[in-house]
């Protein structure tokens, strides 16, 4: 066969040993997190229709999705989003919309992203969701969770910015804009691009007073105290004085888990509102430009599968965790080793076999293999298969402990009296 670069997708990757290893360590310290909250892991299928995304605003564009076509020729979609397959599940299995559902996902995400962008096309990620709670006390346990997160994968330089989606809304109902100009007032306020926010309001019939106040908002930004008493200055109906008060419920809540250094608050959340209802957060790790975390409320999302239980969630992107823990030089090898190799000639395979199942039900890491004469060429492979002993079944059994260089035999009952006494004073330490 002829190897080309043609033959790997561009933005998939191959893990071996130890980089899987680290991904599966950090992917447990998250699983754990999300159950010591009452989380219970569930999985959805990795296609689904794409007429399940089609016409639910904030999805993925189409052009990102990667598409497939069934033996009936409808279109399916591979899972570009984790959000809407586990608010179909909610919906579909527990139709009692007054039960709360705490879910809990780790899995795989897939985009049909840009060549030459760098971006995964395949990406693992995990993240809660909790149904049927609409209080800012579940909003600020989701929010908390995040942070858990963080702080347990080792970082301390990092902060969430909340937005609330309501109040930006509420300004724009006094606007009077049509979908498109919508569209671009988001993008511009987003972006904080202040000179073509300016030229954009110009050609608008926005009162001036209203125009003043959108240019007030991609500075609403920073610390909350600030950005509060800021936005209070903003408001001019009950949405937005709604959306303050639930804002800042929620911060109050997030002092009481000692959580309030991280926050920042972010008014101009605006571009990638789509489903979102309510609260929305975006968790940055310090001198990486990529978000990390995400989510918010989204309380009517489930509607469209015939439902009717408000919403909140995150996903965090453990690609671009462990791609930060590099930068930040804290990604340590987790050894892929063995802790025995047992070595057999024919003749003593029996007893070889058993010595070995005894091994492995004690918790050790063991190979077996046949040989001849040829222990020579297993003690150099020792340092590639990160091999710590050697036992060498006949009549007696030979040890080659190969990190300490040095050799010794024991009758079956020997050995296992100087493991048995080796395990306890390992127990001591």
């Amino acid at each position: 066969m002829v190897f080309s670069k043609d033959i790997f997708p561009e933005g998939v990757e191959d893990l071996y040993c130890k980089e899987y290893e680290f991904k599966e360590k950090i992917v447990t310290v998250i699983k754990n997190i999300f159950k010591s909250f009452g989380y219970n892991q569930i999985v959805t299928p990795s296609f689904e229709y794409y007429d399940l995304y089609n016409g639910i605003d904030g999805v993925l564009p189409r052009e990102n999705m990667l598409k497939l076509i069934d033996n009936s020729g409808r279109i399916l979609v591979l899972r570009p989003d984790a959000t809407i397959p586990v608010a179909r599940m909610a919906a579909t299995n527990y139709k009692n919309n007054k039960e709360m559902l705490k879910l809990s996902y780790v899995t795989n995400i897939f985009r049909a992203n840009k060549s030459g962008t760098g971006d995964k096309r395949e990406f693992i990620q995990g993240g809660i969701e909790y149904f049927g709670n609409n209080k800012p006390d579940c909003d600020a346990e989701i929010i908390a969770v995040g942070i858990k997160c963080l702080l347990e994968c080792g970082f301390k330089d990092f902060h969430v910015d909340l937005g609330q989606v309501e109040f930006m809304k509420g300004l724009i109902d006094e606007a009077n804009l049509n979908k498109f100009e919508k569209l671009k007032l988001h993008n511009l306020i987003e972006n904080k691009n202040y000179g073509d926010l300016k030229e954009f309001l110009e050609n608008t019939d926005i009162t001036s007073s209203l125009k003043e106040k959108f240019y007030m908002i991609p500075k609403l930004y920073g610390k909350p105290k600030k950005v509060l008493d800021m936005a209070r200055e903003l408001v001019i109906n009950e949405k937005m004085d709604k959306a303050l008060n639930n804002l800042e419920d929620v911060y109050n809540i997030l002092k009481d888990y000692d959580f309030d250094k991280y926050i920042l608050f972010d008014l101009g959340f605006t571009k990638e509102q789509g489903y979102y209802t309510g609260i929305m957060l975006k968790g940055y790790v310090n001198n990486f430009g990529e978000v990390v975390l995400s989510g918010g409320r989204y309380d009517n999302l489930t509607k469209q599968f015939g439902a009717n239980k408000p919403a909140c969630g995150f996903g965090l992107n453990i690609n671009k965790i462990i791609e930060v823990m590099e930068m930040y030089d804290m990604k340590r090898d987790v050894d892929c080793f063995t802790d025995y190799l047992v070595l057999y000639k024919e003749n003593f395979r029996g007893k070889a076999i058993k010595l070995s199942q005894n091994l492995r039900d004690r918790g050790f890491v063991v190979e077996t293999n046949p040989y001849e004469n040829d222990i020579k060429f297993y003690i150099e492979n020792s340092t590639f298969r990160n091999t710590k002993k050697i036992i060498e079944v006949e009549e007696l059994l030979k040890v080659i402990n190969i990190y300490k260089n040095d050799v010794k035999k024991y009758n079956e009952n020997q050995f296992y009296k100087d493991l048995d006494y080796n395990e306890i004073i390992a127990s001591i330490h």
